[in-house]
């Protein structure tokens, strides 16, 4: 454990928790005759385009309610149910009219407490919503990536004139060399990050299976959320979640076109249409241990596609154990780091010594050197 603190760079096991949700209607709401929209004073007195205050509307109270809804669980809930609530939630990017949070999970039952105050905060915000603009709705969507084994982090430099455009030929060397500048002052804004990989793609896939009543939610993470539900004391009506199933559905390039489970988080109010039509289908929602059942067995057929989530600083064992594999391979992506940089920096001083270059001044190789400082043999994770 004493090695693992010793580094103190972003190559370390993350679970992150992807969060989406997506204004439904609006393009055609925007492509629609502006003349239809004349009688919004304010859109005319303001002389913004009339299709532009629901979509202002839109990112901001969903960002004011979310915010408040957190808040609310971290000083209340939270403190009793003695449950750490870890990182806050941040914006990772809009996306035309989808908005795209993302939280760092240190704890299984943070995923549960994030998704139910994302779901309040939708369900706050959709009667203003439909209430003024009934053609638009809000469809949301969850998942969760590991990194940086499986998915990764990119970091992009803005300004091409910026010294941190590297001219090197190791795609792989600058993006480290840019994530480790991150690591060290992410307000530094000329760098932005972003996150790629396969869970990723698959969250994206699961959008398009989202609607205003189904809030699809990963397979990983429905295990999860089902095990953080079995295991909270029960008279917390207030983290009560319905989970449904609907099959196993192919999505274009996941897990080599093999069939995936869709859950969703019902989004429908009991006195709607959707609950009544239920009743009569006879649906319901699958048992706590039946959902935990099947997600385990869907893991365990296919290896090496999908693994069930871990995060090192879990309490609970069943989520908090790390595959040797993926020990192995954060500790080769550290020793690359090393003796990558090393390396560089040897060479610059060899063509200072042959008179073909300037080299760093100590106080750079000072900086470099004190990010990758531990090498393997002193990083290795216990």
């Amino acid at each position: 454990m004493e090695a693992q603190e010793r580094y103190n760079g972003p190559l370390v096991s993350v679970l992150r928790l992807f969060l989406s949700v997506d204004l439904v209607g609006s393009t055609a709401f925007k492509q629609a005759n502006q003349t239809a929209f004349t009688s919004d004073a304010k859109a005319t007195d303001t002389g913004v385009e009339p299709w532009f205050l629901p979509m202002a509307q839109f990112y901001k109270e969903i960002e004011r309610i979310f915010a408040r809804t957190w808040k609310a669980y971290v000083t209340g809930l939270a403190v009793e149910l003695d449950w750490l609530p870890g990182p806050a939630p941040q914006l990772w990017k809009s996306a035309g009219d989808e908005l795209l949070y993302v939280k760092e999970i240190t704890d299984h039952r943070q995923a549960l407490a994030c998704i139910v105050c994302w779901k309040n905060a939708v369900e706050e915000y959709r009667p203003h919503l439909k209430d003024r603009y009934p053609s638009l709705d809000l469809k949301c969507t969850a998942w969760v990536a590991g990194f940086p084994v499986t998915n990764s982090e990119v970091v992009f430099s803005k300004d091409l004139s910026s010294d941190a455009i590297k001219d090197d030929d190791d795609p792989v060397w600058v993006n480290l060399y840019l994530l480790h500048k991150y690591h060290e002052d992410p307000s530094d804004k000329n760098l932005t990050k972003d996150f790629i990989g396969p869970s990723v793609d698959a969250g994206f896939r699961l959008c398009a299976l989202s609607s205003a009543r189904k809030f699809v939610i990963s397979v990983d993470l429905a295990l999860m959320v089902v095990h953080a539900l079995s295991s909270k004391p029960p008279k917390t009506p207030e983290l009560n979640l319905a989970i449904r199933y609907d099959g196993r559905q192919s999505l274009k390039g996941v897990l080599g076109d093999k069939e995936y489970p869709v859950f969703w988080v019902d989004m429908a109010k009991d006195s709607s249409l959707d609950r009544l039509e239920d009743k009569l289908l006879k649906l319901n929602s699958g048992s706590l241990d039946e959902i935990k059942d099947f997600c385990e067995e869907f893991f365990s057929t296919n290896p090496g596609s999908i693994i069930i989530p871990y995060v090192k600083t879990n309490g609970d064992k069943y989520f908090g154990a790390i595959p040797e594999i993926h020990s192995h391979k954060i500790n080769a992506l550290r020793q690359y780091w090393s003796g990558e940089t090393q390396r560089r920096i040897d060479e610059g001083d060899a063509r200072q010594a042959e008179g073909q270059g300037k080299t760093l001044s100590p106080a750079e190789k000072k900086k470099i050197l004190g990010a990758i400082k531990d090498r393997l043999d002193e990083n290795r994770e216990r």
